[in-house]
């Protein structure tokens, strides 16, 4: 670096020369130190957003958790929720059998205690078999109860599904007999087997059948239909000649806490049931026409060996 200036009333200039690094050292200091800056704020710039996105992530985990818990809590809640209201026909149905076993007991106290000249050994061996029979029915009840009852984890095995529905259907009997209600089966010849989970289809049939019961009037009618729905499912239908579902709430029917029964319904049922299909690797469709009455249609996988 080379700088000038002339002397006055003088012939001379005055030069300086300097070696560049030194001339340039105060401007490479500050290249240097704004360099430093910016590579510092940038290091926390990325630092400070690294852990805002870290701590967004955990929140957001933290809250699908939160969700997720919340949502086997409601779906439990509403399993017990349909329990309660099995509780008149299970207790209808332990009662009758109870009836007999008290009855049969106090016929074989009679006869055990009526003079040795007497013997009664057909009858007695009728009154033990009926214990034993009506003993049977109370544990298939209980056991059946306890089964719907159980948490939701998935538990896949293989199910007969007419059966199964008509599992369910016995927690239904009293209201239907009640109301004069006809409910029908259709199935197919040769139908094969599901895998799925026997307690959460306990579960989706009985909600679907709730809402059956309670659109139709009393003496109606409600059929349910099981055929293949191709080559790896079964499709359960269930359908009722009810009020039906207008058009604009088809769309919104199985969405939480919509419900079209004012007042009385939580909107969770359908809900749930279509969470639980989808779960267990199924679909759930719905068809209705205002008047003329609602078609819900379960598709589940078959099993290899059905």
């Amino acid at each position: 670096f080379m700088s000038s200036a002339h002397i006055n009333i003088s012939p001379f200039i005055l030069v300086q020369i300097k070696p560049a690094r030194e001339a340039m050292g105060r401007w490479f200091s500050l290249r240097s130190e704004l360099l430093a800056f910016l590579f510092i704020s940038a290091g926390l710039i990325l630092a400070v957003i690294l852990w805002g996105s870290g701590q967004l992530i955990r929140r957001m985990r933290e809250a699908d958790e939160r969700r997720t818990a919340l949502y086997h809590q409601v779906e439990y809640s509403n399993k017990l929720a349909s329990i309660g209201r099995l509780a008149a026909g299970v207790a209808h149905e332990i009662n009758n059998p109870l009836a007999i076993i008290n009855e049969k007991a106090g016929l074989l106290l009679d006869l055990v205690t009526v003079g040795p000249e007497t013997r009664h050994e057909e009858r007695l061996v009728a009154a033990v078999n009926s214990i034993l029979r009506s003993v049977q029915r109370c544990k298939k009840v209980t056991h059946r109860l306890l089964g719907f009852a159980r948490h939701m984890d998935v538990q896949t095995e293989t199910i007969d599904l007419e059966n199964l529905l008509r599992e369910v259907l016995g927690f239904l009997e009293q209201e239907a007999e009640y109301r004069d209600l006809t409910v029908s089966f259709q199935v197919q010849d040769k139908l094969p087997t599901a895998v799925s989970d026997r307690g959460q289809l306990q579960q989706v049939f009985l909600n679907i059948l709730n809402n059956a019961f309670a659109a139709v009037s009393d003496g109606g009618r409600i059929g349910i239909e099981l055929a293949r729905e191709d080559a790896d499912h079964v499709a359960v239908t269930i359908a009722d000649d009810g009020v039906g579902i207008p058009k604009e709430h088809l769309q919104r029917i199985f969405e939480p806490f919509f419900t079209t029964k004012s007042g009385t319904g939580t909107g969770l049922g359908l809900s749930i049931t279509y969470g639980i299909v989808k779960k267990l690797g199924g679909t759930c469709r719905v068809e209705s026409e205002v008047g003329t009455g609602t078609r819900f249609t379960v598709v589940l996988p078959i099993s290899r060996e059905g």
